[in-house]
């Protein structure tokens, strides 16, 4: 890959009056990265493609967005299985955009943006420090070892400016001074109990450990179980990645004891009081205004209080939406058709003063959810995802596209939608000049739609007649 010019597309404003471009929350490229980043650390790692989502990150950064998020992803690829010119060259670009942008960048510009912006900081870190401790000094010159020095030191620099967390740096620092030392840990000196390289590999995970060591597991009741998953999920939102973990550990507190219906008369109605007409009203004002984190921490904590209030996840939902936090967003969603799932007479109860559960608008949302299943039952979705795969394949290559198209072909369980999925791959292809893999697609095919019967194709839809059936009988 071609990477004499990073730095300055980095550098170059997306356009003169606008030099961090717009925010993309519905970019078929962004998807596929996200789709691809999902698989690390997963038993899928071994499929993630880091070349396609290396070059797909440059041209957003580039031409569509200065996005903290995908520059993360960038420096993610940059430092996996690093040579010493990829590692080095990874941590000037992080320079180049701090330096230019950080203020301003997306997903959060401004002084809202302090706080995500500082885990996105801790984040890169953290993941520079572990890309270190696999480097190989040997592939390092002399040269080279000045220029990574330097490059440090610009980085230390950048990070004071915005009033950063200077350890971070210097933990990476002091990793790299000594496995770069000529003094390697086969030869330090006798006496030494501990090598100061061994001690910065292990320092991040030392603290990890010793933070976790702290909980004290309380069972002795529901309460104290509650409080111990609580203090847990907010460990688990200062680690990497573990913002997920944390909003489905909280859901799980709220709902642990919650085991059986609450008593309600025979319409439903329970001796619960809602949470205040006034607040919600409040909530949804400021979602209207503008989506921030402080709106998102008060609709969380309020949904801790209030097991019952249903619109309140679809509310968390719409804010995850509105701040670009998809997996986060998707996260709310399936915890709470977990819990509907177990009890779904909730979805008919109420509050005192017959405040539902769930709003008609919220009880739509996840009917959708669930209509939405199966793509073969919305009408023109097919027509849509063509069109988007024609997309990535005119931007990031018929590989990207194709890559796409596998993804929904393996998550497919109805006959009918495998089959779209592998003609569109088909249709990509006759598209893009793979004649000859295009015609044996669709020949293998047109022999199968031949042979299907409606069980064959949509088993599900036959069930669920006899499901009817059943009933009616």
């Amino acid at each position: 890959m071609n990477m004499k010019n990073y730095r300055e597309r980095i550098k170059k404003p997306i356009r003169a009056k606008c030099a961090v471009g717009e925010r993309l929350l519905d970019d078929p490229l962004l998807d596929f990265v996200e789709t691809q980043m999902i698989k690390v650390g997963s038993l899928s790692h071994g499929e993630v493609q880091w070349d396609e989502i290396e070059k797909i990150c440059m041209n957003l950064l580039e031409n569509k967005t200065k996005d903290l998020k995908i520059l993360t992803y960038l420096l993610q690829c940059m430092q996996y299985q690093a040579s010493a010119e990829r590692f080095t060259l990874s941590v000037y670009i992080l320079i180049d955009f701090m330096t230019a942008f950080w203020e301003t960048c997306y997903p959060a510009p401004g002084d809202r943006g302090a706080l995500p912006r500082r885990k996105f900081f801790s984040q890169i870190a953290q993941r520079t420090f572990k890309s270190a401790q696999n480097l190989d000094a040997e592939m390092f010159a002399v040269d080279l070892k000045v220029e990574l020095e330097n490059a440090i030191e610009q980085w230390k620099e950048v990070v004071k400016t915005y009033s950063l967390p200077l350890t971070l740096v210097d933990d990476v620092q002091v990793l790299l001074t000594n496995k770069l030392s000529p003094l390697s840990v086969d030869t330090v000196l006798p006496g030494t109990s501990e090598s100061s390289t061994l001690k910065a590999e292990s320092e991040n995970t030392a603290s990890n450990l010793s933070a976790i060591s702290k909980f004290k597991t309380d069972s002795s009741s529901d309460r104290a179980t509650k409080q111990t998953l609580f203090k847990m999920a907010d460990f688990l939102t200062e680690l990497d990645n573990g913002s997920v973990y944390s909003l489905r550990l909280r859901r799980l507190a709220t709902w642990l004891a919650v085991v059986s219906l609450p008593d309600a008369d025979q319409h439903g109605q329970t001796q619960l009081m809602p949470l205040s007409i006034d607040r919600i009203q409040e909530y949804e004002d400021q979602l209207e205004r503008g989506a921030d984190l402080v709106l998102w921490r008060k609709v969380e904590k309020s949904l801790t209080l209030t097991p019952f209030w249903l619109d309140g996840h679809y509310l968390s939902f719409r804010i995850a939406m509105k701040l670009g936090e998809k997996d986060l967003a998707t996260a709310i969603r399936d915890e709470l058709l977990i819990f509907i799932g177990r009890l779904p007479t909730l979805l008919n109860m109420s509050f005192q003063g017959s405040v539902a559960f769930a709003s008609q608008e919220t009880q739509r949302w996840l009917n959708d959810v669930n209509n939405c299943n199966s793509l073969g039952t919305m009408p023109g979705l097919w027509d849509e995802t063509l069109k988007k795969a024609f997309v990535l394949a005119e931007d990031g290559g018929v590989s990207v596209a194709l890559a796409m198209l596998n993804e929904g072909l393996k998550e497919a369980k109805e006959p009918r939608d495998k089959f779209y999925w592998r003609m569109l791959s088909a249709d990509v292809m006759h598209n893009y000049k793979l004649g000859a893999l295009a015609s044996a697609q669709y020949t293998t095919l047109k022999i199968q739609a031949q042979s299907f019967s409606v069980t064959d194709w949509e088993p599900s839809l036959i069930q669920r007649l006899e499901n009817v059936t059943d009933i009616k009988a």
